[in-house]
């Protein structure tokens, strides 16, 4: 099946976006010699890092101002419009669900997001996304052609490169295409370079079993002082207790670390499909039926207060 995928190479995030995308093509088996990348970029000097992080050997850049949905729909119309492609795929982020349901409608096609398996049946394409926090998978069929997906979170980071490979590029300036008269005034500035939970190492996970604020805060506290960062479940996060950005799960981060120490977690499937991919989990609870404790590395049955603060003297005294 010939497929497109799309990305913002305007994006600092453009390197994960490409890294889950060939997580996705690989656990898919889509061969990345049967379908090309569209790079949108706007950085001349950024050019050669795009090209070498493309998930197919086949790239179409697309030179533009800058990131803008209207801009990339009326060049992505343009360019394939009565193309034999079937299947466009988009990254896991916001703007990639909002550009594949939006590039659908405008070719007559279908789209879904958070995508997590496909596969072609007749003259429909079957997908599966999670439903219900992640409880339930959904089978749903798509019968019009382009078939537009995004992908859902998570997908492992398969590293390849693409240096040593013979790779074929057209480039294309669509700089003087402007859908955004109505921008008056533009100014981009980057934040301030932080690890966040996607990025973390070693990961403090917090749950409901927590109860209260002055109990989070005190985690926050450790985590910092033993080199963690601090994620917690969806009732913490609701509470306000945290920011939103430390929401773990479907509907949060998605994280890697080395070493994830859950305390205070039930386990729920929505939440433990954000820590599922750790090297390492250390459950403390008091349940010993809890889910948390069954699909750990190492659970201890305990007050994860006592084992905590002991962990933190243990750590304090050795530096």
């Amino acid at each position: 099946m010939k497929y497109t995928v799309i990305l913002n190479g305007c994006s600092s995030s453009f390197i994960h976006q490409a890294e889950e995308i060939r997580g996705f093509l690989s656990d898919n088996k889509q061969n990345p010699t049967l379908g090309y990348t569209i790079i949108f970029y706007n950085d001349e000097a950024k050019k050669d890092e795009l090209m070498t992080n493309s998930p197919t050997t086949y790239i179409k850049l697309v030179k533009v101002i800058r990131y803008q949905p209207e801009n990339f729909l009326e060049i992505l119309e343009k360019l394939e419009n009565n193309k034999e492609t079937s299947l466009y795929i988009f990254p896991s982020d916001f703007a990639g669900s909002e550009l594949s349901v939006r590039f659908a409608y405008r070719l007559l096609g279908s789209s879904l997001v958070s995508v997590n398996k496909i596969k072609l049946e007749k003259n429909e394409l079957i997908c599966h996304k999670a439903l219900y926090s992640n409880n339930m998978q959904g089978e749903f069929a798509l019968r019009k052609k382009p078939y537009c997906i995004s992908i859902a979170k998570g997908f492992s980071n398969k590293k390849q490169s693409l240096k040593s490979t013979k790779y074929l590029v057209f480039k294309v300036d669509m700089t003087d295409i402007e859908k955004d008269d109505f921008i008056k005034k533009y100014d981009l500035k980057k934040p301030e370079k932080v690890i966040g939970l996607e990025d973390s190492k070693f990961l403090l996970a917090a749950g409901r079993g927590v109860r209260t604020r002055a109990k989070v805060e005190r985690l926050e506290m450790i985590a910092s002082e033993i080199g963690a960062k601090l994620g917690v479940s969806r009732p913490i996060a609701m509470n306000a207790w945290v920011p939103m950005n430390q929401l773990i799960g479907v509907s949060g981060a998605m994280t890697k670390p080395d070493l994830c120490i859950a305390v205070g977690v039930s386990g729920a499937a929505a939440f433990f499909a954000g820590i599922e991919k750790c090297k390492y989990i250390v459950a403390i609870n008091t349940d010993s039926n809890a889910s948390i404790v069954k699909s750990s590395n190492v659970a201890i049955i305990d007050d994860y207060q006592s084992v905590l603060e002991e962990l933190f003297k243990i750590i304090n005294s050795s530096q």
